[in-house]
């Protein structure tokens, strides 16, 4: 019975809070009754995570509160990615309400977490927003950079067209503004053929203009200006009226620099139209001094101090300290201009108060940067040295318990080891001198059997080379007997001699045996041939078959038989090849070849 009180009334706590953050316009009435019902579980845990995001565009603090509870209960509960996921919420959160030491710190835990769960998403994610928290909130560009090429990292590796580019445009966007316009140009270009790739059109607009800034700082107006205009039409078409704003700015600023006036203010007068109908206000402000500088320019004194006038009640009524600088500037040249030295003064002063107020304020930025960079460090190096510590203790442990295992069997298995040990290097020498003996045997029969072999090849070659030159002789001399004999004038036996003399000459010219020659020397010499190629590698096929033929101890009259050409011919050949070879004249060529 005292349970169910308790529940009852529990359940009366969760309603009345319901209804007094219904009185804070908060209608979160659902979620509120599930959490009353829900146990400690992850299901807990996500309406949690539904209830922040409903209420971080309103109410921050309280979205923070929902958030740790759901911390909470994730680590009670031990689930990683509910903790991952929890971790990077507050990260945002944090970020959002520009506390940017502990959105750091929850950033760093979630990717931590995300590492051992291997979510290369999640980890992209979580560092280009890493990344641009140390960008928007004035930190080093250095720590930005390495956050962002992170972020692509994992999304190279999860192969996502977007992310890569989404990548590629913040790393050029840091580039850009470090003045670095070649490398920024080269991711920027890289984003925009993805953009166009995947047909996310939207981005692909913002990457234009990025690209049309690079251009226009670099001093190519025509190149920036077409990609100013290509960012327009896809604006126009979806009807992204903050980027078109901007581009419209950029591209008065193009016919500024051109010396093209009155076009320049008809793009400011287009942007000025647009940030007034969506209330763009830091638009506006900066768009006002923007105006003023040109109609300064162009000596309109009056145009000049109107929109100096309209940044300056802008800038005071939003604190935007940058652009209450700038517009009392102005307002100070504008009255020096006019004789009103007690107005110029007044300004003069805002003007340095508020100079002096934003150099305190970067300098404060950048020794709190210094000493959050010291802190952090500190912070990375205990983590360490206390992750050292636990795992020195853990190791110490671990070895103790291994000492006194193995401290009763070491002795003996130390002397079991060194005898086995000597057995086996005894066996290992004895087998080695073995196998040393039988492989020295092996090598001399095998060079016996190969010299035994080349030496069977070359008397086979040589053999059928003397063969084939004495069929040749033969054929030469039974066609010269022929040519000889004469029968007076029986033309019939006449022809039938000349055609048996045809015959035989064509024998001699087309001969299988001759082919069939060749081609064993060319099996057999592949290798010599081989060393020919390399050694000369302008002989010609004839000039290595030649070089065979000599190496076979054959005589210049045999060669000419062979080839059935005259000795006369085949000199000449061993000249050219002497000469070809860079052979003294004083070595023998056969010599030569056969030791090759």
């Amino acid at each position: 019975m005292f349970k169910q009180k308790q529940s009852i009334f529990l359940t009366g706590v969760w309603l009345l809070f319901c209804f007094v953050l219904a009185g804070q316009n908060i209608n979160k009435d659902k979620y509120y009754f599930k959490l009353s019902l829900a146990r400690d579980s992850l299901e807990k845990v996500y309406i949690y995570h539904d209830i922040v995001t409903e209420l971080k565009q309103s109410h921050l603090d309280s979205a923070i509160d929902f958030n740790k509870k759901a911390l909470k209960l994730a680590n009670q509960i031990n689930s990683a990615d509910a903790c991952g996921a929890t971790n990077e919420l507050m990260g945002e959160l944090y970020g959002k309400k520009n506390n940017i030491q502990p959105a750091i710190n929850y950033y760093l835990i979630s990717a931590k977490i995300y590492e051992e769960l291997e979510n290369l998403r999640k980890l992209s994610s979580i560092y280009g927003n890493l990344g641009m928290l140390y960008y928007n909130n004035n930190y080093d560009t250095e720590r930005t950079l390495y956050y962002y090429r992170k972020s692509l990292d994992y999304a190279v590796q999860l192969n996502d067209k977007k992310l890569i580019a989404e990548a590629y445009n913040r790393i050029g966007g840091i580039l850009y503004n470090q003045q670095n316009y070649n490398d920024a140009l080269y991711y920027f270009n890289n984003a925009l053929d993805i953009f166009e790739t995947i047909s996310d059109r939207e981005n692909a607009a913002i990457t234009l203009n990025n690209i049309g800034d690079v251009y226009r700082l670099k001093g190519d107006l025509e190149e920036a200006l077409q990609y100013y205009k290509r960012s327009i039409e896809i604006s126009k078409s979806l009807d992204n009226t903050n980027l078109m704003a901007v581009t419209y700015v950029n591209i008065g600023q193009i016919y500024s620099h051109k010396g093209i006036n009155d076009q320049a203010f008809e793009y400011y007068e287009k942007s000025l139209l647009i940030y007034e109908r969506i209330n763009d206000i830091n638009g506006l402000t900066a768009l006002y001094n923007l105006l003023a500088d040109e109609y300064l320019e162009t000596n309109e004194i009056e145009g000049a101090f109107s929109s100096y006038q309209n940044a300056f009640k802008l800038a005071i009524e939003n604190n935007q300290w940058i652009h209450i600088k700038q517009s009392s500037l102005g307002l100070s040249k504008i009255y020096e201009l006019n004789k009103d030295h007690t107005n110029s003064l007044k300004y003069l002063h805002i003007y340095a108060r508020y100079n002096d107020s934003i150099i305190k304020k970067q300098m404060s930025d950048e020794l709190h940067n210094l000493q959050s960079h010291f802190l952090r460090s500190i912070s990375e190096k205990e983590l360490q040295i206390k992750d050292a510590d636990i795992e020195l203790l853990e190791s110490e442990r671990k070895i103790n318990n291994l000492k006194q295992n193995f401290l009763i069997f070491g002795v003996i298995a130390l002397i079991i080891v060194s005898v086995i040990s000597i057995i086996r290097m005894r066996n290992r020498v004895k087998k080695e001198r073995l196998i040393n003996q039988k492989d020295r045997q092996l090598h001399e029969t095998q060079k016996e059997l190969l010299k035994l072999e080349l030496e069977s090849k070359d008397n086979d070659l040589i053999n059928f080379a003397l063969h084939l030159v004495q069929k040749n002789e033969v054929l030469k001399q039974l066609k010269s007997d022929l040519n000889k004999i004469s029968t007076g004038d029986n033309d019939e036996f006449n022809r039938q001699i000349k055609e048996l003399s045809i015959h035989i000459q064509q024998s001699l010219q087309v001969n299988k045996e001759i082919k069939e020659f060749q081609d064993k020397v060319d099996l057999t010499y592949d290798d010599f041939f081989n060393k020919l190629k390399l050694r000369f590698p302008l002989l010609t096929k004839n000039e290595k078959r030649l070089c065979a033929l000599l190496r076979l101890n054959l005589s210049s009259k045999e060669i000419s038989s062979l080839n059935n050409t005259s000795v006369r011919a085949v000199e000449m050949s061993r000249y050219r090849l002497r000469k070809k070879c860079n052979i003294d004249s004083q070595e023998s060529l056969t010599e030569y070849l056969q030791n090759l």
